[in-house]
């Protein structure tokens, strides 16, 4: 009887299984758009089928592992009713092998073989040089050998010999060099085989329809492991004309599916940030105990006596501890949802689940700009040429860096922060040396005397720029001289040629508007008055 039960339960089971596994109808899907953030990726997925009258599982596998579940949205056109929707990982599923990783497989069974076939050639040459050694008696106790028979045949076993040990040698190479080869391969394949092994999301949306019907599913949700960072390349051909500025975005995804040919969007936003906004709770200070630590002991302490603030006692000291932080939750604060920017790209991309950077090209700018040159001789004698650009906020800039070519040739890098940014983007176009600039010491200004109590230093500098392009030039000279912490320090800037000055930190500016070969000077004297008794080593 229970023997009977079990049979019946069994079948049971069975029929339910094969009927659910006939309901659930697995629908190929595509890729079609995608909305990248700074932070995750938003996923537009169609596919199309045809449902059978009544209740229908579809399912679309082969998703990327990395679905918020929380994020799901499904529509459908078409004459049936979406009943619901399921998300689930599958760690049974075995993706198929893509290409590369068959062309690696047959890569390394080939690398195996001819590895293999070298052992083999060693193990004959060793084998050739045994059976060599073995018969090298040419004689007997009774025949002598003849010295020029005994002179041949050692010759022989001198040659074969060298031969045996040199193609020992070769083939041991070889057997080195392609299991150097093949370990390379086999790393590679085990780092794709991680990927393509590893579990997959799956969609399983429940619908009905009333009789046989075309339908066409519409999935769209979030997946973490994506996103993208701006990167610029700016470029300039002459100081006269505009630069030229190339917003791009670097685009990457570990999503575990590719995105072949997909409609890219970018946005600014970043969906992981909180979207409630910040509440201040109520401040309210209260007395509270004094706490106390104890510092340092000798074990011949006896009892503490009262404590008060900071105190010793032999050699025990005893101070008042430090308040215990605040707790985050205390001062509970969510930023707001903020304003975004989203930049459609025109042409369909290919961005493959391989964590990599990939140029996406977003916008191009004619911008305009004013070059001068910058220096401070005192640290560099080389002048810099700075393009200082207007009406940049137009161009929605998130910080980033920025490559910088000039002429035609990479001049290095800079960085773009539109946050920390007036209403003038300043950014270096490299040194350029076809303007010279010197800062020498002149000694016949220079001197140290000593009046009564005091030593009075005296330092006087020569500043000469020489712009030897064949075209004017702005440039920016900047220089210093000391400020005084103390009153028994007295400063005095004797001569600044003109030079706009900043009482507080000491900084001198020159604007100079220089010709084409066109030199100019500037002299910078200061003196220093400090009791001679005393030191100061940064002077």
């Amino acid at each position: 009887m229970i023997r009977s039960l079990f049979v019946i339960a069994s079948i049971v089971l069975i029929s339910h299984t094969a009927s659910f596994a006939e309901a659930e109808k697995t629908v190929s899907s595509k890729v079609k758009d995608v909305t990248v953030y700074l932070s995750g990726a938003e996923i537009n997925r169609s596919g199309n089928t045809s449902l059978n009258a009544g209740d229908t599982y579809v399912l679309f596998k082969d998703l990327s592992p990395n679905i918020d579940g929380n994020t799901i949205q499904v529509k459908g056109k078409g004459n049936f009713t979406i009943l619901s929707v399921v998300h689930r990982l599958n760690y049974l599923n075995e993706s198929e092998k893509p290409k590369d990783v068959l062309a690696l497989e047959d890569s390394l069974e080939s690398l195996k073989m001819r590895v293999e076939f070298q052992k083999a050639l060693q193990s004959v040459y060793k084998n050739e040089e045994a059976m060599i050694l073995a018969n090298k008696s040419i004689g007997n106790k009774d025949v002598g050998v003849d010295a020029l028979d005994l002179t041949e045949v050692a010759n022989l076993f001198r040659k074969r010999l060298t031969e045996i040990q040199q193609k020992k040698l070769e083939a041991k190479a070889a057997q080195k060099k392609l299991g150097t080869r093949l370990a390379v391969i086999q790393n590679q394949l085990n780092t794709l085989n991680i990927k393509r092994n590893r579990a997959t999301g799956e969609i399983v949306v429940a619908v009905n329809a009333g009789e046989r019907t075309p339908a066409k599913f519409l999935l769209t949700y979030f997946v973490s492991g994506a996103g993208w960072t701006p990167a610029y390349d700016l470029r300039a051909t002459k100081t006269t004309e505009p630069v030229q500025l190339d917003y791009k975005a670097k685009v990457y995804q570990n999503s575990g599916v590719d995105w072949n040919k997909v409609n890219l969007t970018l946005s600014t936003s970043n969906p992981t940030r909180s979207g409630s906004k910040p509440n201040l709770n109520t401040w309210v200070l209260r007395y509270g105990q004094p706490r106390y630590r104890l510092v340092g002991y000798d074990k011949r302490a006896v009892a503490p006596m009262a404590l008060e603030g900071k105190m010793k006692m032999g050699d025990m000291v005893i101070e008042e501890a430090e308040p215990e932080a605040a707790s985050a939750a205390d001062y509970t604060s969510v930023s707001e949802n903020q304003l975004s920017t989203e930049f459609k790209i025109s042409i369909p991309y290919t961005i493959p689940s391989d964590a990599k950077h990939h140029d996406v090209n977003v916008q191009s700018h004619k911008a305009t700009a004013q070059f001068m040159h910058f220096v401070v001789p005192k640290l560099d004698k080389d002048a810099f040429l700075v393009a200082k650009i207007t009406g940049w906020e137009d161009y929605n800039l998130l910080p980033g860096m920025a490559n910088i070519y000039f002429d035609g040739s990479y001049v290095g890098k800079s960085s773009i922060n539109p946050a920390a940014t007036t209403d003038t983007l300043s950014l270096s176009f490299g040194r350029d040396k076809n303007v010279v600039v010197t800062r020498k010491k002149l000694k016949d200004f220079t001197s140290t005397k000593i009046i009564g109590a005091n030593r009075k230093i005296t330092f006087a500098y020569e500043i000469v720029v020489r712009n030897t392009k064949s075209e004017p030039i702005s440039i920016e000279v900047q220089d210093q001289y000391p400020i005084s912490s103390n009153k028994e320090i007295e400063i005095d800037l004797v001569e600044s040629a003109e030079a706009k000055v900043d009482n507080i930190t000491g900084k001198l500016t020159w604007n100079l508007e220089l010709a084409a070969s066109e030199t100019k000077k500037m002299m910078l004297i200061y003196s220093v008055k400090y009791p001679k008794d005393k030191n100061i080593p940064n002077l």
